[in-house]
């Protein structure tokens, strides 16, 4: 089966199992067990529902279905009268939305997604203070705690506002969080992220915490960086991080990506491979390109065989009830590989 094949499959049963029609949101897992009248939404995730945002305008791209994108629309409203405002407490939470509707308004042209993404951005840089010598904080009761999930975001976001708008503010605001996430979270013997910084008002770097995300974010905002700037300095960063995450996190006999849980963890190698695909297609690296093969083969073989779901797992069977954010990650990186199938390197 082709990848666009495995992609449609994949994002078809999300839609059949997680699409509330009535809600206009995700459902955040399945099966619904209702508990004190919640909403099959509840406890609302901003973040979920931003990269399932993500996963509506990877369909569209794929098969050019202005449904996708409608939805994507009404998702986006659900989310702020859900929220009650677009913004919240998180930068990192922000962040995420602010490039979904950024990518939505590339598909839509629909000024609701470019008003959101730039309202976004104009919050987000507001968390940029001197603790910890600089950075984006992750939330704003908390301006001491900076790290990789806030900042490299931040990175992404600002230098594809410079693409789109020529502002050159937001391209010294790519460089600045980057240089800054350089010098206190990228280990400089291996280029290995870390997690984050001062989280427990220490000063002590949570190098233990070996997130697949991270990695991923990291490499996309080197990527960003080297595509506008054409530095060399952007794509050996990009090359490292790539590199240092194949050898960390790949199962040394299987290849296959870590299982890191349920919950918000059920994103994070969706998001890693989201930006693996841009190095791929970037750089044409074939030991990536080779690894992402490797974890598609095997998360479409494991996937549960009368839901088509993926699980937090791509080297077993999931098991239920199944949050949202494993099944967004199944869905990624299928959709990640027919991105490839589509536009080869």
């Amino acid at each position: 089966m082709i990848a666009s094949d495995r992609a449609q499959h994949a994002f078809d049963a999300l839609m059949a199992h997680y699409w509330n029609e009535a809600e206009g949101l995700f459902d955040i897992r399945v099966p619904f067990v209702p508990a004190d009248n919640d909403l099959p939404s509840d406890p609302f995730h901003y973040w979920w529902q931003a990269h399932a945002l993500d996963s509506l305008v990877d369909a569209s791209l794929r098969d050019g279905n202005p449904l996708h994108l409608e939805r994507a629309a009404r998702l986006l409203g659900s989310i702020v009268q859900k929220n009650l405002g677009l913004t919240n407490d998180y930068y990192d939470d922000m962040e995420w939305l602010a490039l979904a509707a950024l990518r939505a308004w590339d598909a839509s042209q629909n000024p609701v997604f470019r008003d959101a993404a730039l309202t976004l951005w104009a919050d987000i840089q507001g968390g940029w203070n001197d603790h910890c010598g600089g950075g984006i904080a992750w939330r704003k009761p908390q301006l001491d705690y900076k790290n990789t999930p806030a900042n490299a975001p931040a990175v992404i976001l600002a230098a594809r506002l410079y693409t789109r708008f020529g502002d050159p503010a937001d391209l010294a605001w790519a460089r600045r969080i980057f240089g800054w996430l350089e010098v206190h979270l990228i280990d400089p013997a291996s280029g290995f992220v870390w997690d984050g910084l001062n989280r427990m008002g220490d000063g002590a770097i949570d190098r233990d915490w070996t997130f697949t995300y991270c990695q991923g974010v990291t490499v996309g905002a080197a990527l960003e960086l080297h595509g506008i700037t054409g530095e060399p300095q952007y794509l050996v960063a990009a090359q490292r991080t790539a590199g240092a995450a194949r050898r960390a996190l790949a199962d040394p006999l299987t290849g296959v990506m870590p299982d890191e849980g349920r919950g918000d963890a059920g994103l994070f190698k969706g998001i890693l491979v989201r930006h693996l695909a841009d190095f791929v297609q970037h750089t044409g690296d074939e030991a990536t390109r080779r690894w992402l093969d490797t974890n598609a083969d095997a998360a479409w073989l494991c996937r549960d065989p009368a839901s088509g779901l993926s699980g937090t797992s791509w080297a077993a069977a999931p098991h239920f009830p199944l949050d949202l954010t494993a099944a967004l990650s199944g869905v990624t990186l299928f959709e990640q590989m027919a991105a490839l199938e589509r536009e080869p390197e």
